[in-house]
């Protein structure tokens, strides 16, 4: 893509060329926000704020970074918006002005330390930093507050930290939104700018913010005592409003359970002999699965799908199939949302649509068409395919700013009924006639945010969910009367997904709905829909809701109309010319009177990721030129595939090599290719492909400490120049325990190193290495992991990386992709044996039956160690080792069969996760016989790779 750049008064508008357009209106947007948060926040910039915008993902988001003063990243012309979001303010307005929010907030806690007075002081909390940015640039609305909140409070859970629900995401930003708009008004807005602004000193040097310090200077008793003041506040505002509303034992039904925790989006079958509902298992297994139940008394059901399917199914007129829309790779590894079509007997998916932004999936105007809102430029627009042909026909042609969502053919009336969320604010349904474009607003009384109309058999009304309360309530619309009417009046609110006909059991119509009055769980209910909710009017005292509608002394307009007179300048974007700081952190060390220094580290880039510089090293007094190391790395993500450059004088490939720990000294560089597979993207599931070619020279350190042997000779010191290529393919499900006991999950990798003698290399060898895991269920959590791995080596390479199985277990940690250097050596060892083996040939298996039994051991050690869960493992390891080199120097190949016990515990150090373990081991043959025990402990990642 081509970057260019629009500069205003305060800020660089950073654009890809093909959506030129937006960057006017953006850099509008920007400037009216920076006029009202700099008046609110008292804070200014003398340098112009660099804001980031792209379509290259259908992300809903946006980030801001404190790195180099800050800068924002956001991504744009979304059709989404619409649907998930209620409020008068377009996504452009709404994503600009918030991360700005951001941006002040880190300008007004910035101390000259940058982002190192993290490690001294906490400049910032996250709910108050999403509060703030929600307080100066948003009004209090449902969404982004109210429902969440009131659920937590009524619930008595507003901890959003406590770790038991999927929704606490929600709830911090409601929690901070909320404490915000009670604060300025208890305190006033100039008393949260002097907090911002407060600043101590540690030593009488170092400048820093912090936010507990700078409460405790403002509010007596600090941030707990005010928590505790605004904790009754909103107790008092929220259960009286519940006094006037209903509990969900007012529906007259009981709830009924669906596979999963909490209910995403469900609809109901033509028949209403099926329910497909979208749940999440849980908070400590977020998987998104999607299930098709028996509506009956069973309530049988089987998992057909998962991963991102987006809360958009609706079935096919005959029953057979389910459509819905996904999050899936597309065009340049791009996150499009496209259309899948499931056939619910077979549970075969089928793509629809190839990176067509495409979203909202229904049945057409006849059987044998699809129909979904495809997002041109962040405009929603109305297309049919023909599922045979594969012809896509246009039905609306809109060219303004209006999203679309929830389109539903009415045969009866040869209209589409619509959401529009259009160019004036207007949240509306709508009929469309398809034929002339004429249109009708449907409820138009101003009370707005309606949401998934759902029609009713005889299709002379549809339901739909309302948040005129704040929480969504149902509603039903006539078509005849042009009215409508309120079935439930519930006060943490209930979503409607379907409507059912009379059954042989129940004489009248039911809506299906979810509501829940905790935020632990979700339940479903069927109502009748012709029930009457109760209400009881309440008025709650104006000292306590008045916190909903605070706002800042200065707000930002909701509808803002591009400026040219705003722009100043408009060039093409240089991207090394925007090499932004990070960070960078050198501290002493001392590692003995021959060995002391200082380390450090620092980092670089670019913010859309066109280039990242990235530094660590060591400085070492006296033997300077002996002792230190470093190692530089950049990547160029200009290009498809990312190209990697680095250049090292480092110890690493650390292993055991016989009974003594082996670290090599290697100094040289490399370069590296990766290229990610789209073809083998699917749900939870990455492959990659990646070439490297080296040149380096290798030097053991302490080599001569080493004995000569036939089967270890002494390591040796020379230079290698190869080639290595690997493809490489894994599915991991999201699961809180994966570092220590991951529940499914596969993968395999195959790797081809190739040296030769050239640029003054000493060596000319092949190597090949196939490694394959999987893990299987059994009873309850409770695992079966099985693990093969062959590798070959033909020619002479150097003696200490001939291939085998080692007698100590070499540490094994699954770091993070930008750790350039492998500092540990991956190869195998049987369990139950102490000898080194080295050869040709090797294959290795494991088999591993894994049984939890400790949830976390609640062990925390300076705040920087925790242990967590525990489990137990017994254990099968084999290997043959080919062309095995023995004492007389002689090869054979040599067998080796272990089994053991052993107890795995996560430990978590500086927020990096990985398993330790303690075993015990013997050869299968002399199990239970011989008196030799091999007692280990071991610092192993519990999957290969």
């Amino acid at each position: 893509m081509d970057w260019q750049v629009l500069e205003t008064e305060h800020f660089k508008i950073i654009y890809p060329d093909r959506i030129s357009g937006i960057e006017t209106l953006a850099g509008t947007i920007a400037e009216e926000s920076y006029d009202a948060l700099s008046k609110n926040m008292g804070v200014t910039f003398t340098e112009k704020v660099r804001l980031y915008f792209s379509d290259e993902d259908e992300i809903e988001n946006g980030f801001a970074n404190p790195m180099g003063r800050g800068y924002s990243m956001m991504w744009v012309n979304l059709n989404g918006f619409r649907a998930g979001r209620n409020g008068s303010v377009k996504w452009l307005r709404h994503v600009i002005s918030h991360e700005l929010g951001h941006i002040f907030h880190y300008k007004a806690v910035w101390s000259d330390m940058g982002i190192l007075q993290f490690l001294i002081a906490t400049p910032i909390e996250r709910h108050w930093t999403e509060g703030l940015a929600q307080y100066e640039t948003e009004e209090w609305n449902s969404q982004r507050g109210d429902r969440w909140l009131r659920k937590a409070i009524f619930d008595n859970s507003p901890n959003f930290r406590d770790g038991q629900s999927i929704e606490n995401g929600a709830l911090m930003y409601a929690v901070g939104n909320s404490q915000l708009r009670y604060f300025t008004e208890k305190y006033g807005d100039s008393t949260l700018v002097d907090m911002l602004s407060w600043r101590d000193k540690k030593l009488g040097l170092l400048e820093y913010h912090d936010f507990d310090e700078a409460f405790n200077e403002y509010v007596d008793g600090g941030y707990d005592s005010f928590y505790d003041d605004w904790l009754k506040h909103v107790n008092v505002y929220y259960n009286t409003v519940a006094a006037g509303m209903e509990r969900t034992d007012s529906l007259g039904t009981e709830p009924f359970d669906l596979p999963g925790q909490y209910y995403r989006d469900m609809t109901v079958s033509p028949d209403d002999r099926l329910i497909a509902i979208n749940s999440i298992q849980s908070l400590s297994r977020p998987v998104r699965s999607l299930y098709i139940v028996k509506n009956d008394s069973t309530k049988e059901y089987r998992k057909v799908a998962e991963g991102s399917i987006n809360y958009d199914m609706s079935w096919s007129r005959d029953g057979k199939s389910l459509y819905y829309s996904r999050l899936s790779r597309g065009e340049n590894s791009s996150l499009y949302n496209d259309i899948y079509l499931l056939n619910v007997e077979s549970g075969e998916e089928k793509r629809i649509t190839i990176s067509r932004k495409a979203a909202f999936p229904t049945q057409g105007e006849n059987d044998e068409q699809i129909a979904y809102i495809v997002n041109e430029d962040g405009i929603g627009n109305l297309f049919i395919k023909d599922l045979e042909s594969g012809k896509e026909s246009r039905i609306t042609n809109y060219q303004s700013d209006v999203q679309l969502a929830w389109p539903t053919w009415l045969p009866d009336k040869n209209r589409w009924l619509l959401y529009k969320f259009d160019e004036n604010l207007n949240r509306r349904f709508i009929l469309l006639n398809p034929e002339n474009g004429e249109e009708r607003v449907l409820l138009d009384d101003g009370k707005g945010d309606n949401h998934r109309p759902i029609l009713s058999p005889d299709q002379k009304q549809f339901a739909f969910s309302s948040l005129r309360d704040e929480v969504p309530n149902v509603f039903v619309y006539d078509f005849e009367s042009d009215s409508s009417r309120r079935v439930t009046n519930l006060f943490t609110g209930g979503d409607l997904f379907g409507w059912i006909s009379e059954t042989d059991s129940v004489d009248y119509q039911q809506f299906l709905i979810e509501a829940s009055e905790t935020k632990n769980r979700d339940h479903a209910y069927w109502i009748d829909v012709n029930r009457k909710p109760a209400s009881q009017p309440v008025e709650v005292p104006q000292a306590y809701s008045s916190w909903r509608l605070k706002s800042p002394p200065h707000e930002i307009p909701f509808d803002i109309e591009a400026d040219p007179l705003k722009m100043v300048d408009q060039y093409e974007y240089r991207p090394l010319r925007n090499i932004t700081h990070a960070a960078t952190i050198a501290l002493p060390y001392y590692a003995g009177p021959d060995h002391w220094g200082i380390g450090g580290t620092t980092n670089w880039l670019e913010p859309i990721g066109k280039h990242l510089f990235t530094a660590f090293g060591s400085l070492s007094f006296p033997n300077t030129k002996e002792n230190s190391y470093g190692a530089v790395n950049y990547q160029n993500n200009q290009f498809f595939p990312s190209l990697t450059f680095s250049a090292y004088n480092l110890p690493a490939n650390s292993r055991f090599y016989g009974s003594r720990y082996l670290m090599e000294k290697l100094i040289g560089g490399e370069v590296m290719v990766s290229w990610p597979i789209d073809s083998f993207s699917k749900s939870y599931q990455s492959s990659w492909f990646t070439a490297r070619i080296r040149h380096v020279l290798v030097n053991p350190i302490d080599r001569e400490d080493f004995e000569n042997g036939p089967v270890l000779p002494t390591p040796v010191k020379g230079r290698q120049t190869d080639l290595k290529i690997e493809w490489s393919l894994q599915k991991q499900k999201p699961w809180k325990n994966n570092a220590i006991h991951p529940l499914d999950g596969y993968g395999i990798k195959a790797s081809l190193l190739g040296a030769d003698k050239v640029l003054g290399s000493d060596v000319r060898y092949l190597e090949a290495d196939i490694n394959t895991y999987t893990t299987l269920p059994s009873i309850g959590t409770q695992r079966v992991y099985l693990q093969a791995r062959y590798q070959q080596q033909w020619g002479r390479p150097f003696p200490q990386n001939d291939i085998g199985l080692t007698r100590y277990d070499n540490i094994t940690i699954t770091l993070p992709d930008q750790v350039f250097v492998q500092f540990f050596n991956d190869s195998e060892r049987v369990r139950g044996y102490r000898k080194y083996v080295a050869g040709k040939r090797v294959l290795f298996g494991s088999a591993e039956y894994r049984m939890p039994f400790i949830p976390s051991l609640q062990t925390e050690i300076l705040g920087l160690i925790r242990l967590g869960s525990t489990s137990l493992t017994l254990f099968t390891d084999a290997a043959i080792v080919g062309d095995a080199i023995q004492e007389d120097g002689s090869a054979t190949t040599i067998d080796r069969w272990g089994a053991g016990a052993e107890i795995k515990n996560e430990l978590r150090v500086f927020g990096l996760s990985f398993a330790h373990s303690v075993g015990i081991a013997q050869p299968v043959n002399d199990l239970f016989e011989d008196d030799f025990v091999d007692l280990y402990y071991r610092v192993k990642a519990v999957v290969p790779f």
